[in-house]
């Protein structure tokens, strides 16, 4: 349409998209941010879950070949290059998810836990050993150590009918050992005690790189013990 004489013609289209673009300064970080938690988060649910079920299937595999040396050879080494991938995997992860590296101290932590399941349970608890472990531990080796602790407190409350528990902590060289003991009744192996719970213990001590045994049995109570290379623990 022509201007008229006299008037001048405004032009708002510059103003109007300069209010209504919606601001983009901070969208390719926070863009960036959510690939990188939608990525480690496919990560952890894919591979890293399958590469942890294949430790385990080993490990069971490995009960069935009893005197076979160079097949138990074989699944050793098996395990063992496993074990490093999945290692690097969870390392990409932690970096994806912008983690820190190392968790909480895990000696007052574990006392903390301590305390409060005596206050729930009314069991005895006797920490010993705490100032062996490294402190510091890193967040994956935080996460799974605890949980080891908490299921088999769990199965001592729910199972036993102890009175007194023991966690023991101590180092034997490269290696740390989380020993965890009751007087309670005991099982028989093959019942509830070999249950998921036990199972997952010992698939978090797997993750690590280490191993968890169990031992019970009527009258003598139950013990665990987890041997888990140091370095695991802090990186």
């Amino acid at each position: 349409m022509a201007s008229q004489p006299g008037v001048a013609l405004r032009h708002p289209q510059r103003r109007v998209s300069e209010t209504v673009r919606p601001p983009t300064r901070n969208r390719p970080a926070a863009a960036e941010t959510y690939v990188r938690q939608w990525l480690a988060r496919e990560l952890h649910d894919s591979v890293a879950q399958t590469l942890t079920n294949m430790l385990v299937e080993i490990e069971r595999f490995k009960d069935e070949q009893t005197g076979r040396r160079s097949a138990l050879e074989q699944l050793d080494a098996l395990q063992a290059s496993t074990r490093q991938v999945l290692a690097s995997l969870r390392q990409t992860m932690v970096i994806l998810r912008d983690q820190p590296k190392s968790g909480p101290a895990f000696g007052q932590w574990l006392q903390d836990v301590l305390d409060r399941f005596h206050a729930d349970t009314g069991i005895e608890t006797n920490l010993m050993g705490a100032e062996s472990w490294p402190s510091p531990l890193s967040t994956q080796a935080s996460i799974n150590v605890c949980r080891i602790v908490e299921e088999a407190l769990q199965n001592v409350h729910r199972h036993s009918g102890a009175q007194r528990v023991l966690i023991s902590l101590s180092r034997e060289g490269d290696v740390a050992r989380l020993y965890i003991r009751d007087d309670g009744r005991g099982h028989a192996t093959g019942s509830a005690l070999y249950g998921l719970g036990t199972i997952g213990m010992k698939e978090r001590a797997l993750l690590l790189g280490g191993e968890l045994r169990v031992e019970s049995g009527f009258g003598n109570g139950t013990a665990i013990e987890a041997r888990i290379p140091v370095e695991h623990l802090t990186h």
